[in-house]
Order: structure tokens, then sequence, then C-alpha cells
């Protein structure tokens, strides 16, 4: 691979998915009978060589040609059609919608590993396929059978993309504060009339219709988001024999001039300029926040995936280089004149920065792998305790993964820059553009300090603190399991005390609450969820770590190698090499990079309040 490609880590997804997780169970449900440990491997090989191979090429074209408007619609750059189409012809766009509708039916996993992937490889394109997906679940969930036949299928298949539509010019994260609205007109049919902003993908020329999910308030409803419903409004309206009919005077106003992921579209949309747009409902009236919010995890736990897939890009394309790049002398020979030039990965400086990059990657990954089979499981579960298990577990990790790895996937990329020195800052390396898309997945779906306000306000204290009591004990449980572990006991030991720290954050707070209220605690609830995030991280790649020791000593013992021996084995075993590496991986994770985390949290702990105080 040259530095200038992308590609990433399919053997630390193949240790996830076949070595720690227990995906093997999924196919002994009736759900999941067909997605095999075989079917499933090869799944995930082939949707990563569709990324890599059909998709990558795109990525930088794309950018650089940007969207344009066009007779008032949004062309997308020409690079694109053929992939898309392939897409959905192959079934990576649809991965894990229902099969009923034409989708392949998959585990959420599957379609997390192929979104990693695509997102990778092009992450304005594979944001089509997952806002049409969405838009598409929250029809096949909501919506009336005939809604269902009309869009689902056409959806699912690239006929149509699709979007959802919240905010406004003056309701960005305050969604209650929404003016659009809805007017009955008998039939489950409303008059629309309003504006939508930031809408991403929000009109192109890859399909034939656009079908927008909208947030409105249908006249005389209250306030506040309670009284917002949800409705299907297509660009074109859709006959009932499902050819196209009439424009629904749906107006694309513009296209943003963007930061980053130029090759898709964030539109101004315009609903009812000319009092002819019409919408159907979704669901009940008044519960348009409710049903937004049942598809919410799906969407922020793919936010999430954009931090990792752009981070493990990144990762892969600067070790490559550092491989690639010679300059300077080995330190330890710097006075000597003879002394050969080598590569920049022998620098201490840019290993530390490629470690620090491994480590925070690996642990994405296996938060975000881990909290997509919570889905599953949830999905097959036996018994109603089996079901909530699983469901707290997606409530509680879902701010986790889009708040704490959107934040760390970003200066991942930027410590990949860094590596690269100037040419990193150069439109010749992909790691500018990684940069710039990354940036903003920390604001899609919720900023980072609203997933904290989330994780603290509402899933911390949730059916009497019961999802957090449960997170604890499960930390407790590994650690009291391998705490006399002979090559890891140390580890969990150090894990252990910060797991008590966590412990004591979290009652320290009910204190803070009776003396500066609940803006005392909202203070540091980003900290919060930064330290907290990354103690569980920690508790995933520990469990890694209990497995790849034991496959490390397997294959020293079936070679007869003694650990006094083992460097020879590295060099000429892939499988020791990589278990090896899993476990520095995790003790720098668990020793170096969680105390980071911790440290944010000083502020909180010396009780500094002056950020409140202070008058700007």
């Amino acid at each position: 691979m040259s530095s200038r490609e992308l590609t990433l880590d399919q053997r630390d997804i193949s240790f996830v998915i076949r070595e720690w997780l227990p995906i093997g169970q999924l196919s002994e449900s009736e759900k999941f009978a067909d997605f095999d440990e075989e079917t499933l491997d090869l799944m995930v090989q082939e949707g990563i060589r569709f990324a890599i191979e059909v998709v990558a090429p795109t990525r930088s074209e794309s950018d650089r040609e940007g969207c344009r408007m066009e007779d008032g619609r949004v062309k997308v750059s020409k690079c694109l059609r053929k992939p898309y189409q392939q897409a959905y012809e192959l079934g990576w766009a649809s991965v894990s919608a229902s099969s009923e509708y034409g989708g392949m039916g998959a585990p959420a996993t599957l379609g997390l590993i192929v979104n990693e992937a695509l997102s990778g490889a092009n992450l304005g394109l594979c944001m089509f396929f997952g806002l049409t997906s969405g838009a598409a679940k929250l029809i096949e969930t909501f919506g009336s059978n005939a809604l269902k036949e009309k869009y689902i299928t056409k959806m699912f298949q690239g006929e149509f993309t699709g979007t959802m539509c919240l905010s406004e010019p003056q309701a960005g994260s305050d969604v209650g504060a929404s003016t659009t609205s809805a007017e009955s007109v008998g039939g489950g049919v409303y008059k629309i009339k309003g504006t939508k902003c930031w809408i991403s993908s929000g009109d192109s020329d890859l399909g034939e219709n656009v079908v927008h999910t909208v947030l409105a308030r249908i006249k005389g409803a209250s306030e506040g988001t309670k009284g917002l419903s949800l409705f299907v409004v297509p660009h074109t309206r859709v006959n009932d024999d499902g050819s196209l009919g009439k424009w629904n005077d749906v107006t694309v106003a513009s296209i943003e001039d963007k930061m980053g992921i130029h090759s898709s579209p964030t539109a101004v949309l315009n609903f009812g300029e000319n009092e002819d747009c019409y919408g159907w409902i979704l669901g009940s009236e008044g519960k348009g926040m409710s049903a937004m919010f049942q598809m919410m995890n799906g969407a922020r736990i793919y936010t999430g995936i954009i931090g990792l897939a752009l981070s493990g890009a990144a990762y892969e394309n600067t070790k490559t280089y550092a491989y690639e790049r010679v300059q300077g002398t080995n330190i330890s020979k710097i006075s000597d004149p003879e002394a050969p030039r080598v590569s920049i990965v022998e620098h201490p400086a840019v290993r530390l920065n490629l470690i620090n990059m491994k480590a925070r990657v690996e642990a994405m990954r296996a938060l975000l792998y881990y909290t997509s089979l919570q889905f599953d499981l949830e999905q097959i579960a036996k018994t109603d305790d089996e079901q909530q298990m699983a469901q707290n577990m997606v409530d509680l990790l879902t701010p986790m993964c889009k708040g704490w790895c959107t934040e760390v996937g970003q200066e991942v990329v930027q410590i990949g820059i860094q590596v690269l020195g100037g040419v990193g800052y150069t439109r010749d390396f992909p790691l500018e553009q990684l940069y710039r898309d990354a940036r903003i997945s920390t604001i899609y779906e919720g900023t980072t300090d609203i997933q904290a306000l989330d994780l603290i306000g509402r899933k911390m204290v949730q059916n009497g603190g019961i999802l957090f009591q449960q997170l604890m004990e499960q930390f407790s449980q590994l650690i009291e399991k391998h705490k006399e572990h002979p090559a890891l006991g140390k580890l969990f030991k150090t894990f252990e005390g910060y797991c008590e720290t966590l412990y004591e954050t979290s009652m320290g707070s009910q204190e803070v609450l009776k003396t500066r209220g609940m803006e005392g605690v909202a203070l540091y609830a980003t900290p919060f969820l930064m330290f907290i995030s990354s103690v569980t991280a920690g508790w995933l790649l520990l469990q890694q770590a209990v497995v790849a020791t034991g496959k490390l000593d397997g294959i020293k013992e079936e070679k007869g190698v003694d650990d006094l021996e083992v460097s020879g084995l590295l060099e000429e075993n892939g499988n020791a090499l990589f278990y090896a590496n899993k476990l520095k991986t995790t003790r720098y994770f668990v020793e170096v990079i969680i105390p980071q985390f911790d440290a944010l949290l000083v502020g909180g702990k010396k009780q500094n309040y002056d950020a409140l105080d202070i008058v700007f």
C-alpha cells in the first residue's frame, strides 16, 4: 500500500469478531440463522474489498469537485454514481436493512463493519447510505402500510434517497424551538410549511426522488418537543402505483460551503413556499421526537463510526508513510557521521505518536463493535431480563460511542498529520481531507457536550442509576476474575484504581448537586464523559488482552518457544506478533492514555467553579 492510499486493519477486525466477541451465537437465533461464521467472514472480506477497490478511489476526486446547484437541484460529483449504484446492487448500502424490503437483513454488527470500511473510503458517499436507511427505518417502524409500500423498497434499493430534517435556522440543538408547521387536510395528510437547515444529503441526482422525514408542529399543538410530530415529505409525490407524480413544493434554497465532506451536500430546504407541500404522518400526533429518539441510538453510533473509520484510515496511512519516509539517523547513532539514514518509524517521537494512534483506534473499535453487538443481542434475547440488559448497555454506551469516539478520532487524525509533517498539510496525502471530514463528527447528532449531558442527566440516573451500576458490576467481575493473571494481574490492579476513581467521582456529583446545583454538575460533564468512556474502552481492551495472552501462550507452547526466544517467533509468525502487539497497545492504553482523560477531571475534583462565576 502507498501512503497516498487508504485501507484499514482487517486483522484487528477479524480478531474482534472471531476471537473476542461471541458473534457466533447470533446464527443460533432464527433471526440471523443465515449468517453463520463462514458467511459473516466472507461478507466482511467482500464488503471491505468493495470499499477499498471501488469506493476509495472516489475520495479525492469527489472532495475536490464537490457539489453544485443546477436549475434548483443538487448535482454531485459524477465519480460517485457508479459506486452508488453498485453499493445498492451488491447490498453493501443496506446491509442491516430488512430483507422484507430488499435489504440483506444482516446483524447490526456486520453493518457496522461495512460502514467502517465505507466511511473510511469516502465518508460523503457513505452518508447517503446511512441517512437513507435511517429515514426508511422510520417509515418501516411508524408508517402506514401504504407508506411502507410506496417508499421503503425503493429507498433500500437506492432508487430514492432519504434525509432526516430536525434543525432550523433558529432551532439547532434546541429542537423544541422548531416553527415548521403542519395543518391537517384529513386522512393522515398535512400541509407542511417551514425551513430546515443543516440537512445532510439534502438533495442529489443519485436517486429519482428524495424522501425527507420532517419534524413539524401541528397547528394548535403545545410548545417544545412534546408538540412535534413526524412526517414523510417527498420532494416529488409518489402515485399509488409507485410512479412519480408532481413536485411537492420542496425547494433547495442553498447548499453549504463547508470545511469538509464536500462530496455530501448539506442543504437548506424550504417546504411549502407555494402552499402546496404535503406530508404524511408517521406514528401519532405529538410523538415525533419519541419516534426520532428510537432511531437516535443507531444514528449516534453511526456518527461514532466516523471517528473510528477516519482515524483508522489515518493510522494505516501514517504507519505506511513512517516506513516509506527516510530521514535522519537512529538516535543512538546520532554522533556517528557514517550512520545510515533510517525510516522515521525508528525515531522514538514517531513511535510514540504511532502507538498513541494505534491504541486509540483499537479502543474505539472495541467500544463500537461491543455496543453494536448489544443491538443484535437485544434482537435475539430469549428472556425479558436478557433483552433489558442489552438495551441498558446500548443506552449507556451510546453517548460514549458518539461523544468519545468522535473526539478521539479527530485527535488521532491530527497526530497523523504531525507525523507526516509538512506533506500531511497538503492535498497530496489523505490526512488533510480526513481531518476536515472528521471535524463535523463531534457536532453531528448532538455535540459532545450534549452527549455528556445525556449521559449524566438521563442515562446515569435512569431507573435509579441501574445502568451505571450494571456497568460497574461488570468492571468488578472482570477484575475479580483476572486479578491474579500471571501476565496481566498488575494491569488489572491499575485498572481497578480507575474504577474506584470513577465511582467516587459519580458519588461526589451528589454533593456538588447540593452545593452548586445542576450547573456545577454540568460544568464537568464532558470531562466525565471522556473519562468514563476511556475506562469502559479499557475494560474492553483488557478482555481482548486476556484472549490475546491465551492465544500467544498457545503458539509458544506449540512451537516450543520460551519467553527468552519469543522475539524470533514474533519475526516469523504473524499471529504471534499480532497478539503480542495487542498486549502492548492494551497496556499502553491502560497505563498511559486513561490517565490523560482522568486529568481532565482535575477541575471538578478541586471544586473549581470559576467558569461559572467569571464575567466574560
